[in-house]
């Protein structure tokens, strides 16, 4: 999935949740104080979405524990997310909640879920709104480079040694197809009118999406990772790798001085 969906430490599933809650476009925090009728409580994750009209709030209760979370832990749930006004809440663990729990939690704005069904529960909108994006921006740095038309880059190619210039011809080549495959990544983002065929469906899973996708835009690369946020690591040092190579050439990135800049490749802080 999208990260280890077994996290060795506590620690890492607080920051987990945190991460991919950012990821998608909310605000969040671990460790929160917040005030309530009978003094502070401590919210191991409070996430706020600021798109919604009400900036709903959401507040997880990470429990990393070895059996599954009894419904005595639900009952001092409730009565957080009744104090703090949240909208809705997650229990979040390794093993989900007893079976006392699951019924206790039916029909209330309580949800226990493994990490994994969390990570399944926000995949769809991790993929669009963060992976996706991240892959076309920096994709499309190096498209700049391999591009059928560009005048500023013809200009640019025009003052290099004829050595570079093969040099340059080399790596067009290499990356033309790769860079404008990468780069459609983006392009829902960019214009939901975009037609991209099923080329930015969300992948059912990771090793059909390295042979099915990468493995025909990359012809010849060898993907590794065991979720999607280490390939997504992997892909972005491809396409830093492939830009230093053309920017190597140049002596510098030449779209900074551009009439139009490059895109960063920068996704949301974590």
């Amino acid at each position: 999935m999208i990260d280890n969906p077994y996290p060795d430490k506590w620690q890492d599933l607080q920051l987990g949740v945190k991460r991919i809650f950012r990821n998608v476009g909310l605000s969040s925090q671990i460790e929160v104080d917040i005030p309530t009728p009978r003094g502070s409580v401590n919210i191991d994750v409070l996430a706020i979405d600021g798109r919604s009209l009400d900036n709903i709030k959401y507040i997880v209760e990470c429990k990393n524990w070895g059996s599954s979370i009894p419904q005595s832990v639900v009952h001092s749930f409730t009565t957080v997310m009744h104090e703090t006004g949240a909208n809705v809440g997650f229990i979040i663990s390794k093993h989900g909640l007893q079976s006392g729990a699951k019924e206790y939690t039916r029909n209330t704005n309580i949800v226990g879920l493994t990490y994994l069904e969390f990570q399944q529960r926000y995949f769809e909108a991790w993929w669009t709104r963060y992976f996706c994006p991240r892959v076309g921006d920096a994709a499309d740095r190096v498209f700049q480079y391999t591009e059928e038309f560009g005048s500023y880059r013809d200009r640019e190619y025009n003052k290099l040694s004829q050595e570079n210039k093969d040099l340059f011809d080399q790596l067009r080549s290499e990356y033309r197809v790769s860079s404008f495959m990468l780069a459609m990544f983006n392009a829902a983002s960019l214009s939901p009118m975009i037609n991209t065929g099923t080329l930015l469906n969300p992948p059912s899973d990771l090793e059909s999406f390295k042979i099915e996708v990468l493995s025909n835009i990359t012809p010849g690369v060898t993907w590794y990772g065991t979720t999607f946020r280490e390939l997504l690591d992997g892909i972005l040092q491809y396409c830093i790798d492939a830009e230093e190579s053309f920017n190597l050439l140049f002596g510098r990135y030449i779209f900074d001085t551009a009439p139009i800049s490059g895109v960063g490749i920068d996704g949301p802080s974590i």
